[in-house]
């Protein structure tokens, strides 16, 4: 069985604008949509986690925790012993 990851084809291609294009598109519209629903969104900005309902309230539920990318080999260090 051959198994892959589209993503990892079209990094660097052409296609990855356009595909990137698309994904903003589409979430821009779910997003529109969600607020006519009256359904309330929930991003991050600034670092905080942000509750927007669809009135334009905004409710700061959370900070965001940092992402941590390591992309070095892991080094575990052992007490002598």
């Amino acid at each position: 069985m051959f198994i892959y990851n589209d993503d990892d084809l079209i990094i660097g291609t052409p296609r990855q604008a356009e595909y990137q294009r698309f994904f903003s598109e589409a979430g821009m519209l779910a997003i529109a949509e969600n607020k006519r629903l009256g359904i309330p969104i929930v991003y991050i900005e600034d670092g905080n986690v942000i509750k927007e309902y669809a009135d334009g309230r905004k409710e700061i539920l959370a900070k965001a925790r940092p992402k941590v990318v390591y992309n070095g080999p892991l080094v575990i260090e052992l007490p002598d012993g």
